[in-house]
């Protein structure tokens, strides 16, 4: 870990010196908002049912997060998790349904642990995403396992050929931060190099008696490329590297509790497309790399490989486009005796949308095979008519299942290799307005889980008497619940304000879900003149529980101002958490308190 942290100033360096070497940089004349999460393939948002929010790399400039849950703060229906503050494990769930009921992806590859089923959002540095999607529903048909609640797509940094920055960041709890990046030309190709290394002391996240606090530093390296072969074929790769420790507040050992980290992934790809038929095939391989310790000694050790092949091909016949495709992946576990360390996957798609002017229908069906587990057949159904020029009704029903962990499966002396996987039914009713500056909409859903795996005490007892914990598929929810947001722009100014109501009921008890607030809202207001810009966000969150604690609800005022010194020196002012609110999202656990940050960017061009 530490080699490679020295290794960043020299990383900066040497991308910064490379970008005197870079051709000029190329015009974008883009305005229509592209998506690819709900299709996997590139497709204009109006021309999407599923609801989508994005998040370009303007607006991350203007947020200036600490991390990746810091962008989804002010999405409706989202709910971040994590134990402390910035570099802690942190997970997000969409409309109530579990964290690892969201399928997180970077630049196509499904990132995440087998072990705990979950992806930790904590590790990938801000300053390398380009743009994020966040999907609000099942689209399990579309992707396979754990797109229950939604999916979270991260697209990295490309800058075009010829550009390039370097930043430097300092603020609260020691933070600092230097980063820098450069878009290289090749041909009819470029590639995005990007480096950024980042350190804190952090703060003591846990009142437990002990007082240190909890930092964590990490680096990262991220590539990004394409190279055009002819008018309708190119090739792609893409690759990114975190390496990074911290340090954390256990529940159960006393001590000095730290964990390391070495997560990566890649793609390459091959791309044909035509004004009838676009394909690609991709072969991408990712690794989850957890180590814990405690008092400088290793306690655990989780690691998750994971290779996938797919291939995706859609043809466009005028009103009508089918696209189809397979996902083959293999997953492995290691570092933990496991009772079984490897599974294969395999999932076909089909996609059939059929769209005029006022009417848009879809239709997906999907089967997944998973070796030693069982089969899974989802499906998404959805229809859109335009009832005004400015007004849209849809509907739709679809799908959804998470396969079980292998902790869940094969965990020494407690797995259960009978488990099935967790899967949910929803139906969902969305109202869209649009008419010039201004932009509304409402949506209702209801989603049923069922098979949900819970662990329990059995009648086998360890070594020291106590009960052997095992896991069942025992549970049953229900998630309801109504979204609605409304958003104007006019000029510099830019300002959106949503809510989100959640009524997240385990059957079984008839009571909330914990970590669930019924009550969530955003506001958002930003204002750009000719060399500086404004930014203020609000976030509420109601009242919850976690477990036999009673989490108060918390209001959250983040402020951020940038100030364009000359047309290449950016400075920027960031405060978080300005009312010094105390914010508990999971108990035992605190949030920072205020902080303030100030960044010096550099851009090349």
């Amino acid at each position: 870990m530490s080699a490679l942290l020295r290794f960043v100033p020299t990383s900066v360096a040497i991308a910064v010196a490379a970008s005197f070497c870079a051709a000029p940089a190329l015009a974008n004349d883009d305005i229509e908002t592209i998506v690819v999460t709900g299709s996997r393939f590139e497709q204009n948002i109006d021309d999407q049912l599923m609801l989508i929010d994005t998040i370009d790399r303007q607006e991350i400039d203007r947020i200036a997060p600490k991390s990746v849950a810091d962008l989804l703060m002010s999405v409706p229906s989202i709910n971040v998790v994590n134990a402390g503050g910035a570099g802690q494990i942190t997970s997000v769930s969409i409309r109530g349904a579990n964290t690892s009921h969201t399928l997180v992806i970077i630049d196509g590859v499904r990132i995440g642990s087998a072990t705990t089923g979950g992806a930790d959002l904590s590790s990938l540095p801000p300053e390398q995403v380009e743009r994020v999607e966040v999907l609000r529903g099942p689209r399990a048909a579309m992707w396979g396992s754990d797109a229950i609640g939604g999916v979270i797509q991260i697209f990295t940094r490309k800058l075009e050929s010829g550009e390039w920055y370097a930043t430097g960041e300092a603020g609260s709890n020691a933070y600092g931060r230097l980063s820098a990046g450069v878009g290289i030309s090749h041909g009819d190709g470029n590639t995005t190099l990007s480096v950024n290394g980042e350190q804190s002391d952090g703060f003591d996240a846990k009142n437990d008696g002990e007082t240190d606090d909890d930092g964590y530093e990490r680096v990262s390296i991220g590539l990004n490329g394409e190279q055009e072969l002819n008018n309708q074929w190119r090739l792609s790769w893409v690759g990114q590297l975190t390496d990074g420790e911290y340090d954390y507040d256990s529940n159960y050992d006393p001590g000095a509790n730290s964990a390391e980290y070495l997560n990566y992934h890649y793609q390459l790809g091959a791309h044909f497309d035509n004004d009838l038929l676009q394909s690609s095939i991709t072969l991408s391989q990712m690794q989850d790399d957890n180590k814990t310790l405690l008092d400088g000694k290793k306690s655990g050790n989780f690691v998750t490989n994971r290779d996938q092949l797919s291939w995706l091909g859609k043809v466009n016949l005028e009103a009508l486009t089918v696209s189809t495709g397979f996902d083959w992946g293999q997953e492995k576990v290691d570092g933990t005796a496991y009772g079984k360390d490897s599974r294969n996957i395999f999932g076909l798609f089909t996609a059939l949308q059929y769209q005029t002017d006022r009417l848009i229908t879809e239709a997906v069906v999907r089967v997944d095979e998973i070796s030693s587990v069982d089969s899974e057949a989802t499906y998404n159904l959805s229809a859109g008519y335009q009832l005004t020029p400015e007004l849209r009704l849809s509907a739709s029903h679809g799908t959804a299942f998470k396969v079980p962990t292998f902790n869940d499966l094969y965990y020494p002396g407690s797995g259960n290799p009978d488990l099935h996987s967790e899967t949910s039914e929803t139906s969902e009713v969305t109202l869209n307005y649009q008419r010039g500056n201004w932009s509304a909409f409402v949506s209702a859903y209801k989603t049923d889980v069922e098979n949900l795996i819970d662990w329990q005490a059995t009648d086998e007892l360890d070594d020291w008497g106590w009960p052997i914990y095992k896991p069942f598929n025992v549970n049953e929810a229900t998630l309801q619940g109504v979204e609605t947001g409304i958003g104007w722009q006019q000029g510099g100014w830019q300002t959106e304000l949503n809510y989100s109501y959640l009524d997240a009921v385990d059957d079984a008890t008839d009571k909330q879900l914990d970590n669930r607030s019924e009550h969530s809202a955003n506001f958002l207001l930003n204002y750009a003149w000719d060399n500086a810009d404004l930014g203020l966000e609000y976030n509420y969150r109601g009242e919850t529980t976690d477990g036999s604690n009673e989490l108060d609800a918390y209001h959250i005022v983040n402020l951020s101002v940038g100030y364009d010194v000359s047309e290449n020196w950016k400075l920027r002012i960031k405060a978080n958490n300005l009312l010094d609110e105390e914010v508990v999202n999971n108990a035992g656990y605190f949030g920072p308190g205020t902080e303030v940050y100030v960044s010096v960017s550099y851009l090349g061009f």
